[in-house]
């Protein structure tokens, strides 16, 4: 028997899936083992393999591929634990990335951070001003070259970091999108002079038009470059000790997998490379239930993520945030937050008031109830004492929780506050509820769409737990949390094909030559077919999807619109902007459309998709009863005043045609879900519960 093994490593826990050739899945969790996060992954499977009655050491014997999603270049980026790197722009623009953008002080930030603009800073610079070093070279914005690269000048830089023995060089020059050429000999003069040095050019990384957000996003890469080669290689090395002999494959934010190799080359590619996991999950399983337009919501252990699945397609970010700098790679579009399990419940001295997050305990300590020396309260503390959790069956069993603990850790902010224990927990999960319930909003109402016309998807460890909380008043209707929900995002891992995403900026006005649009897809989709061919993919297992980025003159942001058949005629560049019109409209209303503004072509974008012959799931529910027997436990309520008998549920011993009405809890091995009692629950065809607004 063959297994296919996912494994998404997150900060508080790391979570396995194995699928056989035969479709049949099992799961496995386990606690993150920070700074050695490899130990935690090999856990995780021992866990999955221990549920399919083998050692850790069959089950990777028996695999024919591992694919795996990491924090490591986030936390590398967030923590700073980045490598010496070095900048080379154009004499000139030395400060570019320094200034950035007049927006960089609150990028990334909530509405309650920005509040108090005086305690507003820009980014901590991921490369120190005395390590950007001017060249004297100057392309134009034609690709022509104004200043030839001066030799000399490249000499002394290389003097320069060899003297203060950086690890990593970003290399961004002007208008190197347009021409590569200074940027490539460039990398040729410092390679010879020191081959160790890993060197990031923005040309190759994000040919795309913006000198700060390009420039950030070449530094970022070879800042991470270091602590992500670390990791992998110790991935790679744990794996082979537990009896993995083929190479593993690592998650991209875009929404692909690729080899450890592409990884080490781009580990900017790796910051949304879990979450990303959680979007190509939904879009599998949207697939198969007949849903068009998605809401993903995942709540980890310190993070609330939250993507979107628009007319069948995930959306991808036009310029994602991290720890306040923009970044140009292409990304699945997963917005977060510092809301989860582990987010720390605090008072505010200067007001008094109640606040939770963003900071989190993550995973060691972790929360107080998980006994592994947490002092401070969290979400998860607040949880257990309001009775929604049962203590004895965390983990299916394999944790106990300490209540008392919980209790003791939440007592001196209800002291301050002058109410209970259990009101004060009440507000820290009610407060962690309106923090993830604005995000659903803006990623929703804020951007012209209609939630109504959205399902929401509900996963992660702490998920099934808030999502009546975080769906209610937001218009969402009916609400999936799947069967799999605790490890979600490592089964959109294992769901997820080998990938290449390539896109270039452009300046066209439509309608204009279709050999020029042609002759730049064909261009980029060689470039998305290189990178996939490294990977080990080629033939007639590779598939490209072609798009251009439309927008009318003057507008800010682009749609994407497919380019399905190659563009020959002037017909087939009317067929492309009659694509874009349907498309603004669908989005932005009937009669919006204008052609008279003029459209702008800013761009082409091809995604490459190498399939790995992945087997389909079997979802048929076997072996259930013919009623559920619930036992009772006291959960306190917001709707009583206190405390009330609430029925509670497993998972495994539900009816096939399973409904009910709120409260209720149901206990599975991995998570908890709380029914609220305005939400009702059914268990359709495919083991997903369903919940929707009583109305």
């Amino acid at each position: 028997m063959k297994y296919y093994i996912a494994v998404d490593s997150g900060g508080t826990f790391s979570d396995c899936v194995v699928i056989s050739e035969e479709g049949e899945m099992w799961t496995g969790k386990s606690p993150s083992t920070p700074p050695h996060f490899e130990r935690g992954v090999v856990n995780a499977v021992r866990d999955a393999a221990e549920v399919m009655g083998l050692s850790a050491e069959e089950l990777f014997s028996s695999a024919s591929l591992f694919s795996h999603g990491t924090t490591v270049a986030t936390n590398a980026l967030l923590t700073r634990e980045g490598c010496l790197t070095a900048l080379i722009t154009t004499a000139g623009h030395e400060d570019a990335i320094i200034i950035g953008r007049t927006h960089q002080k609150i990028a990334g930030l909530n509405s309650s951070q920005i509040m108090d603009m005086s305690k507003l800073d820009k980014a901590v610079p991921i490369v120190p001003p005395d390590l950007i070093f001017g060249l004297k070279e100057r392309i134009d914005y034609a690709g022509q070259v104004v200043v030839p690269l001066s030799e000399e000048s490249l000499e002394q830089i290389a003097d320069k970091l060899l003297e203060l023995e950086v690890e990593a060089v970003a290399v961004s020059l002007l208008w190197s999108f347009r021409n590569p050429e200074h940027e490539q000999r460039v990398r040729d003069y410092l390679l010879s002079r020191n081959p160790d040095w890993f060197i990031s050019l923005s040309s190759e990384l994000s040919p795309v038009i913006g000198e700060y957000e390009r420039t950030a996003t070449t530094a970022i890469n070879a800042f991470l470059s270091k602590k992500t080669k670390s990791y992998l290689i110790d991935l790679e090395s744990g794996l082979s000790d537990a009896q993995y002999a083929k190479e593993p494959l690592v998650m991209k934010s875009s929404g692909g997998i690729t080899s450890i190799a592409q990884a080490m080359e781009t580990p900017v590619a790796l910051l949304t490379s879990g979450p990303a996991g959680g979007v190509n999950g939904a879009l599998s399983l949207s697939r198969l239930m007949g849903h068009r337009n998605v809401l993903t919501t995942d709540v980890g252990g310190t993070s609330f993520d939250v993507g979107m699945i628009v007319s069948g397609e995930p959306v991808l970010a036009e310029s994602p945030v991290f720890d306040q700098y923009h970044v140009t790679y292409p990304m699945i579009d997963v917005v977060s937050i510092g809301a989860g399990g582990g987010s720390i419940a605090w008072i505010q001295p200067d007001t008094g008031l109640l606040k939770v997050g963003p900071k989190s305990a993550g995973a060691l300590p972790g929360p107080v109830c998980y006994g592994r020396g947490g002092t401070l309260p969290t979400v998860t503390d607040a949880n257990l004492v309001l009775g929604r959790m049962n203590p004895r069956f965390f983990l299916g069993g394999k944790h106990q929780l300490d209540l008392e603990g919980a209790r003791a850790a939440i007592q001196p902010l209800a002291d301050q506050l002058g109410i209970s224990i259990e009101e004060t927990a009440l507000g820290i999960v009610e407060i962690a509820d309106a923090h993830m319930g604005d995000l659903v909003r803006k990623m929703t109402i804020q951007r012209g769409y209609d939630p109504r016309t959205f399902a929401l998807y509900a996963f992660g460890g702490a998920g099934p737990l808030h999502v009546c909380g975080y769906t209610r008043g937001t218009g969402i209707q009916e609400a999936i949390i799947p069967r799999m929900s605790s490890v979600f995002s490592a089964f959109g891992i294992a769901q997820s094909d080998l990938a290449a995403v390539a896109e270039e900026s452009a300046a066209m006005t439509l309608p204009a030559e279709p050999q020029a649009l042609e002759q730049s897809l064909q261009r980029l989709s060689e470039r998305a077919l290189q990178e996939l061919a490294r990977s080990g993919k080629t033939g007639e297992a590779v598939t490209l999807q072609r798009e251009v980025l439309i927008r009318y003159q003057g507008q800010k942001h682009e749609i994407a619109v497919s380019v399905p058949g190659a563009i020959e005629t002037a017909a087939d560049v009317e067929a492309l902007i009659q694509r874009f019109e349907e498309r603004y409209e669908d989005i932005y209303g009937r009669g919006t459309a204008f052609r008279q503004a003029t459209v702008a072509l800013t761009g082409f974008r091809i995604r490459a998709i190498g399939s790995l012959g992945l087997p389909q799931l079997r979802f048929a529910q076997s072996g259930r009863p013919e009623s559920a027997t619930p036992e009772y436990s006291p959960v306190f309520l917001r709707e009583t005043g206190g405390w009330t008998d609430v029925p509670f549920y497993r998972f495994d011993h539900l009816p096939e045609k399973f409904t009910a009405v709120g409260p209720a809890v149901i206990i599975s091995n991995h998570t908890t879900i709380y029914i609220a009692p305005d939400f009702r629950v059914r268990l359709d065809e495919y083991e997903n519960l369903v919940l929707s607004p009583v109305s």
